[in-house]
């Protein structure tokens, strides 16, 4: 008998078989766990090791023990019948035909495999990551992540990424791919989603061509919390490596494996940028309060040191807390992020803005947000805020040049759009100041802010009525915020309402003295009444109180008739031009 006669009646090529069929249902339960469970990305390929690595046993097992209806026996001489084997043969051979047919299907005939080389991506949105854990509460924790890894992408200079306020407007959307990829001009659109089962947290990616919608590129990263940042390097990474862009020593540097993070610290600056951004009175104090606790569990976390300088400075801003309260504890924030990490831009962008808004120190301001921007050429916030400084500095043309490049970044985002706006109405331009503010407010219908500058707008192209509309909208909308009553009062003074104007002023002069009102609201009020004298000396309490709107007063319309008092001057002197 030949050695492949004795291979048959020993069923070795029947139990090969069955190890095929059983070994791919295997992988293929594997695959499956691993796509909705935190298992490690080795995992399915160690199993495949481990079943490769059987099947010689197997083999071995086969030859010496013997196959038969009766179960597992040493070999003997005794086969089971032909008619056993061959209806057996059957079931086995045709198990192994069906995972091979099913392989093949799987193969992509007719069509090359795509070649990420050739796949001209310079541009990408990243959207809404997929909350798998189907727990609200842990919203913080995905849109933190989404977060990280838009700024982590951006990093890379050659490569354009749509920032996250605009990438939101698609959650839930049911837009396709190409059509997003229409609307904000993008090569790809990067999906993935979150799994998180205690501190181990996996990220699922996938690239899609938004011109072909499809699959460019897909893995799984799987990371402890303390190794979060190498895993928002690692999927840079892997998507540089695979659409083959220019990569500069500057970005390998960037890219270069992150340190370690606490855990505790890391969830805690998650939820105080969570609440930060959602603007409002509570939520901003209650971010302040989450970044201080992750900097007293880690006070060497640079990411929470400058989270909490970025919220106190625009808690000032929008009048939540007092500047003078809180100037010591920005500026220690600002310079301590910097301290621990001068390669973070998001670090130096806080320190321009504590610098520029709380301390009135524009030279200071432009040095930082310079660095910023040398670290990111498309960090957004950097980019914003040297638009507007650059336009209170009079140098509009530069204004104007950073605002496109930020909008061509978030061009859905109306925070971003009013940097030109801005730029326009400083430089007096006011018609296209209009049409700016109006493409804005056809965004955003409900923003207060935005009927509040169209109004400005309209007082200084004379049209009174509307802006004074436009203006009480503003009030309206905000429950009579007192920025916005100032306005009101402003505009009625200029439209010759004294009464009303003066009724205004009382009303804000008396907030004020509640504390919930700053000096400068009530300066602006008399601006509209023409008391130029009173005006100047709250706007001197204003820089005073470090009122971070003093920014205005330098190129704002508002203030052109104080412009020739000798005593603005100085004042504007003092504010570092």
């Amino acid at each position: 008998m030949s050695f492949f006669s004795e291979l048959k009646r020993r069923n070795v090529y029947r139990v090969a078989a069955i190890y095929i069929i059983v070994s791919w249902v295997v992988l293929q339960v594997v695959d499956m766990f691993m796509s909705f469970m935190p298992l490690p990305d080795w995992t399915s390929r160690l199993v495949f090791v481990l079943l490769a690595a059987g099947f010689p046993v197997a083999m071995v097992l086969a030859w010496a023990l013997e196959l038969t209806p009766e179960g597992i026996k040493l070999e003997t001489s005794n086969a089971d019948t032909p008619t056993s084997r061959r209806r057996g043969d059957v079931f086995i051979y045709g198990g192994v035909g069906i995972v091979l047919l099913v392989w093949l299907w799987s193969l992509d005939w007719g069509q090359e495999a795509p070649d990420s080389g050739t796949v001209q991506i310079r541009s990408l949105v990243v959207l809404p990551l997929d909350n798998l854990m189907n727990d609200p509460e842990q919203a913080y924790f995905v849109e933190g992540l989404h977060e990280a890894l838009i700024t982590e992408l951006s990093k890379i200079k050659a490569l354009r990424v749509i920032s996250r306020t605009s990438a939101m407007t698609y959650l839930e959307s049911g837009k396709s791919v190409p059509e997003i990829g229409q609307e904000l001009g993008v090569d790809a659109v990067l999906e993935g989603s979150v799994l998180r089962s205690g501190n181990t947290v996996r990220v699922t990616a996938q690239l899609i061509s938004a011109s072909s919608d499809s699959h460019v590129w897909a893995d799984n990263f799987d990371r402890e919390l303390t190794d979060i940042l190498a895993l928002y390097a690692d999927v840079t990474r892997e998507i540089v490596d695979q659409i083959r862009i220019e990569v500069t020593p500057e970005d390998e540097a960037r890219l270069a494996t992150p340190h370690e993070v606490n855990a505790d610290a890391y969830e805690l600056y998650l939820k105080g940028k969570y609440f930060c951004d959602k603007w409002g009175p509570q939520e901003m104090l209650q971010g302040v309060d989450l970044m201080r606790q992750a900097i007293s569990v880690d006070p060497d976390n640079a990411l929470a040191q400058s989270g909490l300088g970025s919220c106190l400075q625009y808690a000032a801003y929008f009048g939540y807390v007092v500047p003078r309260d809180i100037l010591e504890e920005a500026n220690r924030a600002a310079e301590r992020a910097i301290e621990l990490d001068r390669n973070m831009a998001d670090a130096w962008a806080t320190f321009a803005g504590v610098r520029y808004y709380l301390n009135f120190d524009p030279a200071a301001a432009e040095m930082a947000v310079e660095r910023a921007l040398a670290l990111n050429s498309s960090h957004l916030r950097s980019l914003v805020h040297y638009s507007w400084q650059l336009g209170e500095a009079g140098r509009f043309d530069e204004a104007l040049e950073l605002a496109h490049k930020a909008i061509a970044l978030d061009p859905l985002s109306p925070g971003v759009r009013s940097t030109a706006a801005q730029a326009y109405y400083l430089n007096r331009d006011f018609a296209n100041a209009l049409v700016e503010y109006q493409k804005m407010l056809d965004m955003a219908p409900g923003d207060p802010s935005l009927y509040f500058y169209l109004g400005w707008v309209r007082e200084q192209m004379g049209d009174y009525v509307a802006a004074i509309e436009l203006h009480e909208r503003a009030v309206e909308l905000s429950n009579r915020a007192p920025i916005f009553i100032s306005g009101l009062g402003y505009a009625y003074g200029l439209a010759s309402r004294d009464t009303q104007a003066q009724e205004i002023l009382d009303e804000v002069v008396a907030l004020e003295a509640a504390g919930r009102a700053e000096p400068f609201h009530v300066a602006i009020v008399h601006v509209g009444l023409g008391n130029n004298e009173q005006a100047i000396d709250w706007l001197e309490k204003a820089f005073e109180a470090r009122n971070s709107l003093m920014h205005y007063i330098k190129q704002g319309a508002q203030f052109d008739p104080l412009r020739g008092d000798p005593r603005f001057v100085r004042l504007v002197e003092r504010m570092g031009w």
